[in-house]
């Protein structure tokens, strides 16, 4: 069955047009093939492009529910929402784009998720696979800009898809029992937990990368470091040498030669707010890694760091345990300097912090461009601005990628 004959005949609503392009981009192609279409959003933001289909905008109404046969549910909205309470006691078929994807793509997928490092071995594994197959891969999922169903129109002549997979993504995944045919698991640490009840929820969700596959499916976990100890690569951090031998790990299975793998990863510079080097300024080197909203993630920047650094760090809890980070910025014997940004309802992080680091507090911000201009005061030549915020960023910033924006703008203005 494709995917035109399971929505054949089907009103489809798509539940949560979003921010990052993928509910809008659903609801387009969709558009484009002609089914019966709505669309329904809780913020009350134009969106031009869907004009000529009905939108319901501000709201969700019980009325679009009683008319769809099909809901199309972003993964940012949780299954406790009323309204989708309300689909499922209706006996409504609610599902994600991202499931149905993976469930009905023609050509073989490669799923990756994990807390941290997935967005970097999505990139890199395009890349290799790329150099080993030109013009033959795909690539979305958790990326911003990308829909799922638009994907359905790129495969013709392509060998793989590669996806990103956030736990929210995967969550959907065990309504249609399905797994890509290939996945990397790269670890598993404390995350989203303001919307997890436990640990045990969250990892069931992750699991989710390889629960429903085949016999003869593969799933690459926590790949050994030392495989590629010795590997040359532009990378930072032990846990990039982590991503890299997930990487080899996989593409191993899919016939890539060692050599080739080696040449693309000596060249991979990474991807932007990953640790992403943005300019050097009077000697001074300023690094985004606006997408470390975890604690350990900014643990494991600092840990990556081997110049006196400033660190800019903080923002909006989601209820994680701090321990790994407070305990690396006690003992790294690089950290120079801490500003925090906004962090006034994280009393849990910056309370330890005052009384052990007060001496190391440079102050304590309320924009980014406060932020970059006391370190750009402080640092010196040869030492390293590091914004590696550790949380999420809804106190000051509409996402981390404006967080990520606003760093930048900020640091190539500095002269």
């Amino acid at each position: 069955m494709s995917i035109h004959d399971f929505l054949k005949g089907k009103k489809i609503l798509v539940f949560g047009l979003g921010v990052q392009g993928g509910g809008v981009g659903d609801a387009l192609w969709l558009q484009k093939h002609n089914y019966d279409l709505r669309g329904t959003d809780q913020n009350n933001h134009s969106i031009p492009e869907l004009n000529s289909i009905p939108l319901t905008l501000g709201r969700h109404e019980p009325a679009d529910i009683d008319w769809a046969d099909l809901i199309i549910k972003n993964p940012g909205v949780p299954d406790d929402h009323p309204l989708i309470e309300y689909a499922r006691k209706s006996g409504k078929a609610v599902y994600s784009s991202i499931a149905l994807f993976v469930k009905y793509c023609p050509i073989k997928t490669i799923g990756i998720t994990g807390t941290r490092g997935k967005s970097t071995t999505t990139a890199i594994t395009t890349e290799v696979l790329n150099a080993a197959y030109p013009n033959q891969i795909v690539t979305g999922g958790n990326i911003p800009g990308t829909s799922s169903f638009q994907l359905f129109d790129q495969l013709e002549g392509k060998k793989y898809v590669v996806l990103e997979l956030s736990s929210f993504q995967l969550h959907s995944f065990h309504d249609l029992k399905v797994s890509p045919n290939y996945s990397i698991f790269t670890n598993l640490y404390p995350d989203h937990l303001n919307r997890y009840p436990s640990m045990a929820e969250y990892q069931h969700d992750k699991d989710a990368i390889w629960m429903y596959q085949k016999e003869d499916d593969i799933c690459v976990k926590s790949a050994d470091p030392a495989i590629v100890a010795e590997w040359d690569t532009p990378l930072p951090g032990i846990h990039n040498k982590e991503n890299i031998s997930n990487l080899w790990a996989l593409v191993s299975h899919l016939n890539v030669s060692e050599s080739l793998t080696r040449e693309v990863v000596s060249k991979f510079i990474g991807i932007p707010f990953r640790q992403e080097k943005i300019r050097q300024v009077n000697g001074v080197t300023y690094i985004n890694d606006t997408t470390a909203t975890t604690p350990v993630a900014a643990a494991k920047a600092l840990q990556a760091q081997t110049s006196p650094t400033i660190l800019i760090c903080g923002g909006a809890t989601k209820n994680l345990p701090l321990d790994v980070f407070l305990e690396e910025i006690k003992t790294n014997q690089h950290l120079k300097q801490i500003i925090l940004l906004g962090s006034h309802s994280i009393p849990e992080f910056t309370s330890p912090l005052s009384s052990f680091a007060s001496s190391k507090i440079a102050g304590q911000v309320e924009s980014m461009a406060e932020a970059v201009a006391l370190a750009h005061s402080l640092a010196k030549p040869g030492e390293v601005v590091l914004l590696s915020p550790g949380f999420a960023s809804f106190d000051l910033f509409q996402n981390e990628f404006d967080r990520g924006r606003q760093f930048n703008n900020c640091v190539n203005q500095l002269k």
